[in-house]
């Protein structure tokens, strides 16, 4: 083996220490954002069993008052409506988490609610999302997570300006967001 000839292992080591190098911890200055989520199916049939106006008629009432999510006092938030294609996603994960008896933000794919909205041709520009599971009504669903600190802060945010609500047997999903505004 000639002098010159760098043996495999310490050349391997070598690239990996100069790759090592070229990494930072800095954030990025720009972000290329991933393509666009194809939309799946939205004309299937929803067997939705809530009550849309009851809930956000609890909602918007406490929103319009402000209220305390443990000790942080949230200030009155303008009202929300009802979007029926963040309801689908609602429903679907609802009914995800039934059929396949798992309680999580994360469907089985590893996905959250953003790609679920995205998938029911809905683009925001941000998000929100409470589940909650038993043998709730609209009452007993919104005051859990209205008690709940970090479900209250979703509910609370003053930039989430629609949602929707599906049950499917005793599994809740609620989502929140904000379109995207046009350019």
């Amino acid at each position: 083996m000639s002098r010159h000839m760098m043996h495999p292992a310490l050349a391997g080591a070598l690239l990996l220490c100069l790759l090592a190098a070229a990494c930072t911890k800095e954030p990025l200055e720009t972000i290329t954002p991933p393509p666009p989520i194809p939309v799946k199916d939205t004309t299937f049939a929803m067997n939705n069993p809530v009550n849309a106006a009851l809930l956000l008629s609890l909602v918007n009432d406490v929103r319009s008052r402000g209220c305390n999510c443990g000790d942080t006092f949230m200030a009155a938030a303008p009202p929300i409506s009802w979007n029926r294609a963040l309801e689908r996603a609602a429903y679907l994960h609802s009914k995800d988490m039934k059929d396949f008896n798992y309680f999580s933000h994360q469907d089985r794919d590893g996905q959250m609610a953003g790609y679920r909205i995205s998938s029911m041709g809905y683009t925001w520009s941000a998000w929100g999302e409470n589940i909650a599971l038993g043998k709730l009504t609209e009452q007993t669903v919104v005051n859990g997570w209205f008690n709940s600190v970090t479900h209250c802060k979703v509910l609370m945010n003053p930039r989430f300006t629609e949602m929707g609500v599906a049950k499917v047997g005793n599994f809740w999903s609620q989502e929140l967001a904000v379109p995207k505004s046009a350019k």
